[in-house]
C-alpha cells in the first residue's frame, strides 16, 4: 500500500534541474522511477541522512542523488572516512548540482544521535553500526524518523523500512530495528559485522540502489514500501523474497529501553514520544 508522500514539495524547480533531470532520463545507467514533475519538487525539499560513505551507502547516494534530493546528509558512527567523504561529496555535487551535502564529522553516539538526525526527514543505514546496533534504529523510533536499513554479509544482502509512527489510516503498523533483531544486543552486535570482504561487490550495488529506491518511495508517496517486511537477496542463487517482519510483543508494564551506552528509556515515555509525532493523514 503506498503512503501518502512524506515531504511537501518545493517551489518550482530551477531551470538547471529541470535540464539535469530531462539529461538524466536518457542515462540508463541513472534510468529513474515513473516520477511526475509534483514528485521531483519533493525530491528536491527532502533532506535524507545517509549513514557511511562506504558500502552500501555509496550506490545508495549515487542514486539519490541522481534523483535530485535537496539535501543529502553524510554521517557515521566514528570520524568519517576523509578520502570516502571527499569522493561522496564529488559524486553527489557531479550527478545533482543544486543538490546540498551536509557533513557531520562529529561521531555519532548517544549523546549526539537525536540533535544530528532530528534535522533530516528520514535516515538511511547501511552501515551496519556496531558496536552499537540499536543506536539509530532507537534514536529513528523516538524522532518517528523512516528508517531505511540494509545489511549485507556473507553473500546474503538484507533490507527493509521502520518506522515507529507511519501516517494515521495509512494501513501500516509500526516497526523498529529491534523487532528485526529482537531486544538481544548481544545478538544485535554480532549481526552487525565489518563488511565481509568476500561479498561480490554488485550486490552492494544492488542493496544500495534499492535502499534509495525505498527512501524515494517514501518521500514522493510512491509505491509499496517495505515497511512490515525484509527482503533478502540470495548473491549465489539470484533469488530475491520478501518475508513479513514478526509482530513483536508487547513490553511489559515499567520496562525500559536500553539505547547503547544511553540512559535507558521507560518504555511508555517512548511511545509517548513517537505517537505524537505521528503524520495526520
Amino acid at each position: 500500500m503506498a503512503l501518502p508522500p512524506l515531504v511537501e514539495p518545493t517551489g518550482p524547480l530551477s531551470p538547471t534541474e529541470t535540464a539535469r533531470l530531462e539529461q538524466v532520463r536518457n542515462l540508463p545507467q541513472l534510468r529513474l522511477p515513473p516520477i511526475d514533475e509534483l514528485g521531483h519538487r519533493r525530491l528536491a525539499a527532502a533532506r535524507a541522512l545517509v549513514l557511511g560513505t562506504s558500502g552500501l551507502s555509496a550506490p545508495a547516494v549515487r542514486t539519490l542523488a541522481a534523483a535530485g534530493v535537496g539535501t543529502i546528509g553524510l554521517a557515521d558512527v566514528g570520524p568519517l572516512d576523509v578520502d570516502a567523504l571527499v569522493l561522496a561529496t564529488t559524486t553527489i555535487l557531479t550527478l545533482s548540482p543544486d543538490t546540498a551535502v551536509t557533513a557531520h564529522d562529529e561521531d555519532l553516539t548517544a549523546e549526539s544521535a537525536a540533535r544530528i538526525l532530528g534535522g533530516y526527514d528520514l535516515v538511511i543505514d547501511g552501515s551496519d553500526l556496531a558496536p552499537q546496533p540499536f543506536l539509530v534504529g532507537d534514536t529513528c523510533a523516538t524522532l518517528g524518523l523512516p528508517l531505511v536499513w540494509g545489511s549485507v554479509a556473507r553473500g546474503n544482502a538484507e533490507l527493509s523500512v521502520f518506522w515507529s509512527s507511519p501516517p494515521r489510516r495509512s494501513g501500516q503498523r509500526s516497526t523498529r530495528l529491534r523487532d528485526f533483531y529482537g531486544t538481544d544486543p548481544d545478538a544485535a552486535g554480532a549481526a552487525a559485522v565489518p563488511a565481509d570482504p568476500g561479498v561480490l561487490g554488485a550486490l552492494r550495488g544492488q542493496a544500495g540502489a534499492i535502499l534509495a529506491a525505498e527512501a524515494i518511495r517514501l518521500i514522493t508517496g510512491t509505491g509499496e514500501p517495505l515497511i512490515g517486511r525484509v527482503l533478502t537477496i540470495d548473491a549465489e542463487s539470484g533469488r530475491f523474497d520478501a518475508t513479513v517482519l514478526p509482530v513483536a510483543q508487547p513490553a511489559p508494564a515499567g520496562a525500559r529501553i536500553e539505547t547503547d551506552g544511553a540512559e535507558p528509556v521507560p518504555v511508555a515515555a517512548s511511545v509517548a514520544t513517537a505517537t505524537a509525532t505521528a503524520t495526520e493523514e
